[in-house]
């Protein structure tokens, strides 16, 4: 059996050698040592070729992951018009991946035979790991709301640490335009922020006129937020407490609620509604944003990749979707975190939740990068965002 990369490469250069498959044998895509998974020397986890690096200054191998800033560098080599340019950590410089490095004559098995001859950096994988996220029933007890609250709290200052005073990429230039149309001007009006995180939202609708109180299920979320707000007052009053029970506020209190990102992972999304609808005015705003359910959320799911441990976005051929019916609670990981959780419903839940307590549904949007977002965030947005609607924004009124 012959690799099926160097098959790819053979038939547009007759003379690079077809190498014998010796990786991954019963998919279609078998592969030879040269073309399988190298070891980030960074976080020790294994990387398909085309998503590595190998720095001959210090020689190491650095991951697309832990190289975080790399580029997409559009420049057509053999099959590809791209490659991907991962900064390493130690000399400060983007390398090539090891999929250019080869094309190049600078693969470190080109540049040292003895690196070659040991098969140094190649991960001992003989055929690719399955998924680790684990779906469950979605049943009472399954999961506590104190196990999710903790399990934020461990995750709290890893996730601010990612974040810039617009939140991440997807809120910034996918989700919170969306928000802000259907919110339309917030010039003085008391807006709850449900699920505030480290409270970026709340800042943002702040510096926008809004009067503005904030909850969060974490504590260490709110300790983050409180530490902003003293650093940069913008009379913002944080509170430690679950959406679901919001006692603190007397009936009637705001004029709008922004939740987002927050619903789908909660285990009482009706408790949830009821008292955003009790805290809100006569006809106030409600607008939240959730994983789109269709898509991002059922317990099977995934794109169906040739290879499937491929980092190019070209080599996702389609999304699969199946058992969306099935209420699930998802138990994931972020690095190398504790588990968090989410629970999937389908999207007629969110709507008959929103009926049964006293909302009428005013907008609905799946948004989506714009053009220049696109092109200036190619990494996170391309060949993905304008083929799936990773997200649902829906807009409401208290009736």
């Amino acid at each position: 059996m012959i690799c099926r990369y160097c098959e790819l490469i053979h038939s547009i250069d007759k003379r690079y050698p077809l190498r014998k498959a010796t990786r991954d044998l019963k998919s279609n895509y078998p592969r030879c040592e040269w073309h399988w998974r190298f070891v980030c020397s960074t976080c020790g986890k294994p990387r398909h070729f085309n998503g590595i690096a190998w720095c001959e200054k210090t020689k190491k191998f650095t991951c697309i992951v832990c190289g975080e800033d790399h580029r997409a560098v559009h420049r057509t080599f053999w099959n590809w018009k791209y490659y991907y340019a991962i900064r390493c950590k130690v000399c400060g410089k983007r390398h090539p991946a090891l999929d250019r490095l080869e094309f190049l004559g600078k693969h470190p098995w080109q540049l040292h035979s003895e690196m070659r001859k040991k098969h140094a950096g190649l991960s001992g994988e003989v055929n690719l790991p399955e998924s680790s996220t684990i779906f469950l029933p979605f049943k009472e007890g399954a999961v506590s709301e104190g196990q999710i609250a903790k399990a934020w709290d461990k995750t709290a200052d890893f996730w601010n640490r990612g974040c810039t005073e617009f939140g991440d990429v997807n809120r910034q230039f996918v989700i919170d335009p969306a928000v802000f149309r259907m919110l339309g001007s917030v010039q003085g009006l008391r807006i709850l922020d449900a699920g505030c995180g480290n409270g970026y939202l709340s800042r943002l609708l702040a510096k926008r006129g809004a009067k503005v109180s904030a909850t969060d299920v974490s504590k260490r979320f709110i300790e983050i937020a409180k530490e902003k707000e003293r650093e940069k007052p913008l009379g913002i009053d944080y509170h430690a407490r679950s959406v679901c029970d919001l006692k603190i506020f007397v009936d009637g209190t705001f004029d709008a609620i922004v939740s987002n990102l927050v619903l789908m992972d909660l285990k009482n999304l009706d408790k949830a509604l009821s008292e955003f609808h009790r805290v809100l005015k006569p006809k106030g705003k409600l607008v939240f944003s959730i994983m789109h359910p269709c898509f991002a959320s059922p317990s099977v799911r995934g794109w169906v990749r040739e290879p499937r441990d491929s980092d190019r976005k070209e080599d996702r051929l389609f999304w699969k979707v199946d058992r969306y019916f099935d209420r699930t609670v998802e138990v994931w990981r972020v690095s190398d975190l504790p588990p968090l959780y989410s629970f999937h419903r389908p999207l007629s839940d969110y709507v008959k939740a929103l009926l049964n307590n006293c909302f009428v549904i005013t907008d609905f949007g799946e948004p989506t990068p714009t053009k220049t977002a696109m092109r200036e965030h190619y990494r996170e947005f391309a060949n993905e965002y304008d083929r799936i609607p990773w997200f649902l924004v829906i807009g409401a009124r208290a009736s």
